[in-house]
C-alpha cells in the first residue's frame, strides 16, 4: 500500500475509531492534516493510522486530548516535553487515587445502607412500608461529599 492511499474509512477500521473521531483528531492537532486526492478526499497512510492509535490509548490512558495536543506539537517540533509529560502523568494518577477514594467511600455508604434495609425490613410488619428509599437522602449526601462514615 503506497503512502497516503487509505480512505478516511479505512482508516478509521484500522485504528479502531470513528470517521468523526479522525476529523475531532485533526481539528485540534493531535493528528496532522492528511494529503487530499484530486477529488479532495483525505488519504491516510499507515503513518497516520499508527498516530491515531497513538492518540487513541494516549487518551485511554487518562490524558486530555488538548494536553495531548500540546506535547505532540511539542514532539513534532524537535523539543522533548518528556518530563512534562511524566508530571501530566502524576496529575492523572492523583486524580485516579481520589476517584479510587471517593468510590471507595461511595461502595461502604452503600454497604451500611443495604445492612440498614435488611435491619428496617426485618422490622417491619409485611404490607407495612419500610420507607427505605426515604433513608437515601442522608446516604446520598454523605456518597456526594466523598466522606466515609463509620
Amino acid at each position: 500500500m503506497s503512502s497516503g492511499s487509505l480512505t478516511i474509512g479505512q482508516a478509521a477500521a484500522r485504528a479502531g475509531i470513528s470517521a468523526d473521531t479522525i476529523r475531532y483528531y485533526e481539528r485540534i492537532g493531535v493528528l496532522p492534516k492528511p494529503p487530499r486526492s484530486t477529488a479532495g478526499y483525505r488519504r491516510y497512510s499507515e503513518a497516520h493510522v499508527g498516530r491515531m492509535v497513538f492518540v487513541r490509548d494516549a487518551a485511554r490512558f487518562g490524558f486530555p486530548l488538548k494536553e495531548l495536543a500540546g506535547f505532540l506539537k511539542s514532539r513534532d517540533k524537535g523539543q522533548a516535553p518528556c518530563h512534562s509529560v511524566r508530571a501530566a502523568g502524576d496529575r492523572l494518577l492523583a486524580a485516579l487515587d481520589r476517584q479510587i477514594a471517593e468510590l471507595t467511600a461511595a461502595r461502604n455508604t452503600m454497604v451500611r445502607t443495604l445492612a440498614e434495609w435488611d435491619r428496617l425490613l426485618a422490622a417491619t410488619p409485611a404490607g407495612t412500608p419500610a420507607r427505605l428509599l426515604e433513608s437515601l437522602a442522608g446516604a446520598q449526601e454523605i456518597m456526594s461529599s466523598g466522606k466515609s462514615v463509620s
